[in-house]
């Protein structure tokens, strides 16, 4: 769980270098890349080891159902096919993490899709009070971090400072505070990073994340790009990262993690204080 541009797509792509873990990347995007005929992985080039060969057509339509929260029949009200399903328990449909689980020899699944609405949903399902137990990590980020990652998106661009300021500031204060709430109603066993923590001491968060995940750190992980992956969505540049050196090894001799902190230089000081304004100096809690 995070903001947008938080660093989920570095940590889920360390993780999955675990050779116990899998890292899906963005499941949600899933049921809209299907129905658009798009390749489900946004790593592999061609086809996938997992996506292709791991999953028939009728189990990617099983997800599909599953993780899109569409009716599965026509003329039935989704709410009530759940009920009446789950009564009969003949509601595999609808526990689509189980499917996944059932394919894969990894035993944990990572699911960097970052929404306070997505997680509710999915664990309101079945396979989370009997087959699956969720683990809930909480990636924070420098919220001036975050907005220079914004300010690139079309729907920014041509406003003043003042505008952009509160604009971002606004969805961002909204968003921090709902994963709070979240985080602290959740009920499982939960954690909070901090991404810049992550991107400076990698070795010492990764061992603890290990610790926590309570599987064996392996240090090889943290050369993430080095392992197979086949995430769903997630951060182009870092993918890109991967797909480098699965094409040529020797073009990644100078990749590696690395704190990013380019809003020192492109967001201005108009901004910075109009986004403060708005969140009412909410970002002091992560500045860095």
């Amino acid at each position: 769980m995070g903001t947008a541009h938080c660093g989920s797509t570095l940590l889920t792509l360390v993780l999955g270098g675990h050779s116990d873990c899998l890292s899906l990347g963005e499941i949600s995007n899933l049921p809209d890349f299907y129905r658009r005929n798009k390749p489900i992985c946004s790593v592999c080039e061609g086809e996938c080891s997992l996506w292709d060969q791991k999953f028939s057509d009728q189990d990617l339509q099983a997800l599909v159902h599953g993780f899109s929260d569409r009716r599965v029949h026509r003329f039935i009200p989704l709410k009530v096919e759940k009920q009446v399903r789950r009564l009969l328990r003949a509601d595999s449909v609808f526990n689509p993490y189980s499917l996944i689980a059932s394919k894969v020899e990894e035993s944990v699944l990572i699911d960097s899709t970052k929404t306070v609405w997505w997680l509710q949903k999915r664990l309101a399902a079945r396979e989370f009070n009997e087959n699956l137990s969720p683990y809930l990590i909480h990636l924070i980020r420098d919220g001036r971090a975050v907005m220079n990652s914004y300010s690139r998106r079309k729907q920014y661009q041509g406003l003043t400072s003042q505008q952009f300021g509160e604009q971002f500031g606004t969805l961002w204060k909204n968003r921090v505070t709902n994963e709070n709430n979240f985080f602290d109603s959740f009920s499982g066993k939960k954690i909070r990073l901090r991404y810049e923590e992550f991107a400076t001491n990698s070795e010492a968060i990764t061992q603890r994340l290990c610790n926590w995940l309570e599987i064996e750190f392996q240090p090889d992980m943290l050369s993430y790009w080095k392992h197979q992956h086949h995430t769903i969505s997630g951060n182009k540049g870092t993918r890109a990262s991967v797909q480098r050196y699965q094409n040529d090894a020797q073009s990644n001799r100078n990749v590696g993690i690395k704190l990013n902190q380019k809003w020192q230089q492109r967001l201005s000081a108009e901004q910075i204080a109009a986004f403060y304004q708005v969140t009412d100096g909410m970002n002091k809690n992560y500045e860095w």
